[in-house]
């Protein structure tokens, strides 16, 4: 995707993701506090008051852990002059606050971005429709009403609308993270001899496999099931499991993310289809050698009840956004082929059977589940996460699927909008 900031929204410029270029110069640290200071009286900055202000302004979360060695200092009320910037950020820190002031985000103008997004929201909470989910016993209990939605851009850039702080089982928007650690673990082409790479054109949980007797892909429950069987076999379930914990907290940057038990007994306990398609699977032989299905379908059910809220989603999105390094700690936490590969098979096969369709409209890598979540990523610029229990026939999010529209048509964010002449 062509990218730039957006400022005007009209038009976007190359850029590769943060931190992947912003390595330290031949820029001493006394050049670059004299560089801030200079700044900082341009904009007319007296105080880190003011600093705040702007940082706040800026769209910038002054709790991220990026920001940790300066917090004392922005949290103080004293005049920015060279004797208090002397005793307060590491050039790393000087960096981004110039970076800031410099007007080099992803996301420029951001209270005019912040109001058209609260609007596009607007738009899709009055949409009508869909039901809740209920052949899993827990997520029928959930509010039909709900509606979260957060977005953070890939330079950390944060806002959060309705019920954001609420969490909710993550179901099938676990998928791209655990295909993307299966094949950290193992190499593509060892994932891809055991899991196909195609859209299934056929419902999420159909007891199908493709012309190799593999699953279509790793983003409809076959696929997920044999990536699961793929995290570290040979480990017990538990200690697996705490592997795929650690990898969440690092895409969020170490925020809140928990284990909802309720929902890992109720899918348990109605996962009739998910068992008969391993059985399948196993049937062909397709598993890893030494793989036990049980343990597979184990660790399965436990990651589609992790439980977060939409900021947190939103970060683990911003993070593929941002070719795997999270924008909130300056992580990385994959290599920027495994990315590139996760996104690409969100763009082709993340919303279910109707991903095809999804594409066409909205042209975003993206993942949905049957607890109302949605993942939204706009790469080189931001990450999108949405909660909103009521779906469509398919399994999608209605009020998401509506936000996600209204977008595009206010964002020239559709993956191939800068080839059509819509950027310019």
């Amino acid at each position: 995707m062509v990218t730039r900031p957006i400022s005007d929204f009209s038009g976007f410029s190359g850029r590769r993701a943060r931190f992947e270029h912003d390595r330290p110069d031949a820029e001493t640290a006394r050049e670059l506090l004299e560089r801030l200071l200079q700044r900082t009286q341009q904009e007319k900055l007296v105080s880190t008051t003011d600093l705040r202000q702007r940082l706040l302004q800026a769209g910038i979360d002054l709790d991220m852990p990026r920001l940790a060695d300066a917090r004392g200092f922005l949290a103080s009320d004293v005049t920015l002059d060279t004797a208090a910037l002397e005793t307060a950020p590491t050039p790393d820190i000087s960096r981004f606050l110039l970076q800031i002031m410099d007007g080099d985000l992803a996301i420029q103008n951001f209270p005019i971005f912040e109001n058209r997004i609260a609007n596009i929201y607007a738009y899709a909470q009055a949409i009508p429709g869909g039901a809740v989910a209920n052949y899993i016993p827990e997520l029928a209990k959930q509010d039909p009403n709900a509606f979260g939605l957060a977005v953070c851009s890939i330079d950390g850039q944060r806002m959060a609308l309705g019920e954001a702080d609420t969490p909710f089982c993550l179901q099938s928007v676990v998928k791209p993270l655990n295909y993307a650690l299966a094949l950290g673990l193992n190499g593509e082409r060892y994932v891809h001899h055991h899991v196909g790479r195609e859209p299934s054109g056929l419902g999420f949980n159909e007891l199908t496999l493709n012309r190799d007797n593999r699953p279509h892909n790793p983003m409809i429950n076959s696929g997920a099931i044999m990536c699961s069987a793929m995290i570290r076999p040979g480990r017990p379930v538990d200690e697996r499991f705490d592997m795929l914990m650690r990898f969440w907290d690092s895409a969020i940057g170490s925020q809140a993310c928990s284990f909802d038990a309720a929902v890992y007994a109720s899918e348990q306990a109605t996962a009739e289809r998910n068992y008969a398609l391993a059985r399948l699977m196993q049937s062909h032989g397709v598993f890893p050698e030494g793989s036990i299905v049980e343990r597979a379908l184990d660790l399965y059910f436990r990651s589609c009840a992790i439980s977060l809220d939409c900021r947190a989603l939103s970060v683990a999105a911003a993070t593929l956004a941002n070719g795997g390094v999270c924008p909130l700690t300056g992580h990385r936490i994959a290599e920027p082929a495994i990315i590139r590969n996760t996104l690409s098979l969100m763009l082709t096969c993340g919303m279910y059977d109707f991903s095809g369709e999804f594409a066409f409209v909205v042209g975003l890598p993206a993942k949905s589940g049957v607890s109302g979540g949605l993942m939204l990523v706009v790469p080189g610029v931001c990450g999108i996460g949405l909660w909103s229990p009521p779906l469509d026939r398919l399994g999608n999010t209605v009020r998401g699927l509506e936000f996600s529209r209204r977008l595009v048509e206010a964002f020239p964010f559709h993956i191939f909008a800068g080839t059509t002449g819509e950027l310019r």
